[in-house]
């Protein structure tokens, strides 16, 4: 079954689902007044009964004489002339004809038994309990509908008559409402009502059919269109005619995008092949992909050396082939194929093996040199062992931290002892209070360096946190007369960093910039993409740094300023490396320094 006809038989069922909903909602509104007329009726005829049973017994009661003594005999006194009433009966008959719904009328008295009713035979007899006829109007529409139709139970409206202090009434009025006789008067009305609608019925079909041919007729130009996309042909330039709609122009000119779209996806496959092919030659490890009949699908150039063969031959061979399993490296790979078991850094000779099964049933099979590997595992223990020095170090200038607190107040104990005796000690008791402070100063600066930053990465617009930044100090350089300029700031570039730490970074280094411009001067801030990174330079026109004063910058307590602490370069160097960039400085002598920032970018497009 096509799309079009799918979509036009969905249409008209709709239609025709809604219609029939109405027709529903119509016929339900139909039986909902009969019930509730009927309701009506059956009540309002058990309270004309109650009233004249009322008026009937008190009546005959009132020429007894002498009359009775106690309640009791009243209440026999009453339901003896309701009993013995000749024309409650007849009138009871009468009331019967004036609705068509209501079948019988009874009044009952002690325990339940008549003591007259439409229907003579029942008197004497039990009145019986029946669903009250409340509970059929408050059905949900369907049931209720179905019940009306079936037509096999009767429903009570009972109205009970009785005397203050007494817990059994003293008459009972019974209204029995047949659901056959309410099918017989509400079926033909619902048979008028569907004839009606027929003709509506048809007529909204027939709407909707025309209806949906004018809507779809489109898309028999829209599958050509697609068709074309899947065979990759190069889509005309869609004009579209006077009779076509702006959404179908729209829609027309979305399918062409996406056929472009479609063409170059296809070249960029090509194109990620051959980068992938490129990535493997560039790899250290030999990496092979077998398909699923165990054939090599793609290797890079350090298969050749591996094997002494050139790509093109070994390329579509099997894996037994190359690796045969009289070979302790084809063994070792046959037996894992065998077993389904991955192999893991599996040493065989001077190899390392690595094999994994991909969901298609390919295979990846990369070996190594173990000797490489084994240079990789001595830098880590060599970091390692750096780092525990690290801790080490911060742990000694703690321990030379407490001492000097020590130290500092035993010197102002001493100060305010012997400074009134001897005076002229009080230069020397300086010197030592100075060098104290200048120590702690050193340590809780070395200590900050060495503690560990727990950084909170997020994604950030490297120009916002620049344009951030220059705000900050935008009014302190135009104090100093300093011009700012900035390049590339507008253009969001994404990167993933601590904001508050590259924010110190640029901070540090914005205020450099400025303490090497007292007179004036200019101060450039440019970004740039790259693609894998965003580049972020921040130029001044100030001395310069000498090229033999660059390598030092970044030391721990080196400043050529005089109040510098030697930190702040430091600081900014160990935060980038943090964020696996970079930073760099360049420029000349007299003329102006110039600071790169360099930020990794995994899913940048070059500028």
């Amino acid at each position: 079954m096509s799309l079009r006809l799918r979509l036009l038989l969905l249409m008209i069922g709709m239609v025709a689902a809604l219609s029939v909903l109405m027709l529903g909602i119509q016929l339900n509104s139909l039986v909902t007044v009969w019930l509730g007329h009927t309701q009506e009726r059956a009540a309002s005829t058990a309270q004309f009964v109650k009233s004249y049973v009322m008026e009937r017994a008190q009546e005959r009661a009132s020429g007894v004489q002498p009359p009775p003594g106690d309640l009791n005999n009243q209440i026999r006194l009453w339901r003896s002339a309701i009993s013995e009433d000749q024309e409650l009966p007849d009138l009871l008959s009468a009331t019967l004809t004036q609705t068509r719904s209501l079948v019988e009328i009874s009044v009952s008295g002690e325990r339940g038994r008549i003591l007259a009713s439409s229907n003579p035979d029942r008197k004497g007899r039990l009145i019986g309990g029946m669903l009250p006829f409340k509970s059929l109007v408050d059905m949900n529409p369907f049931d209720r509908f179905l019940q009306v139709l079936r037509g096999q139970m009767d429903y009570e409206n009972r109205v009970d008559l009785g005397v203050p202090g007494q817990k059994e009434p003293v008459f009972t009025i019974q209204v029995l409402v047949s659901s056959a006789l309410l099918r017989d008067a509400i079926v033909p009305e619902v048979y008028r009502t569907a004839l009606a609608s027929l003709p509506l019925f048809v007529f909204s079909i027939l709407i909707a059919w025309v209806a949906a041919q004018i809507a779809l007729r489109p898309l028999a130009g829209i599958s050509q269109t697609i068709d074309q996309i899947t065979r990759g042909e190069t889509m005309p330039d869609h004009h579209p005619n006077i009779s076509s709609t702006r959404e179908l122009a729209a829609v027309q000119e979305k399918l062409r995008f996406l056929g472009e779209q479609f063409r170059g996806a296809q070249m960029g496959a090509t194109q990620l092949r051959g980068s992938v092919e490129r990535l493997l030659e560039r790899l250290e490890e030999a990496i092979f992909l077998f398909d699923s009949s165990g054939r090599l699908i793609v290797c890079g150039e350090p298969v050749e050396r591996l094997l002494n063969m050139k790509r093109t031959d070994i390329t579509r061979r099997k894996i037994e082939e190359l690796f045969p399993a009289s070979m302790p490296v084809g063994a070792a790979i046959a037996s894992a194929i065998v077993d389904r078991r991955p192999l893991r850094d599996a040493q065989v000779g001077r190899l390392m093996l690595n094999l994994d099964f991909l969901p298609d049933g390919a295979l990846l099979l990369r070996i190594r040199d173990a000797e490489g590997r084994q240079l990789v595992e001595k830098q880590l223990s060599l970091s390692t062992r750096l780092a525990a020095i690290n801790r080490l170090t911060g742990g000694v200038a703690h321990e030379i931290k407490n001492p000097l607190n020590s130290i500092a107040l035993r010197l102002e104990l001493l100060r305010s002892r012997v400074l009134p005796e001897v005076p002229e000690a009080n230069g020397e008791i300086e010197v030592i209070a100075q060098e104290i402070t200048r120590l702690d100063r050193v340590v809780r600066t070395f200590l900050d360096f060495t503690r560990p930053l727990e950084m909170r990465t997020k994604e950030c617009d490297l120009g916002c946190l620049a344009a951030e930044s220059l705000e900050l100090i935008r009014p302190q350089a135009e104090l100093a007369g300093i011009r700012v300029e900035t390049c590339g700031l507008d253009t969001p570039v994404e990167v993933r960093v601590d904001d508050d730490l590259i924010k110190q970074v640029l901070m540090n280094i914005l205020s450099n910039a400025m303490e090497a411009m007292p007179e004036g001067g200019h101060l450039q801030v440019n970004l740039r993409n790259t693609g894998r990174e965003a580049i972020l330079d921040i130029l001044d026109t100030g001395p310069g740094i000498p090229p033999e004063m660059r390598d030092k910058i970044f030391q721990l307590y080196y400043t050529t300023k005089e109040k510098g602490t030697g930190i702040g370069l430091a600081m900014a160097f160990r935060a980038m490396q943090m964020h696996d960039g970079g930073i760099e400085v360049g420029g000349g002598e007299g003329r102006g320094t110039t600071f790169r920032l360099r930020f990794p970018v995994h899913n940048g497009a070059p500028e």
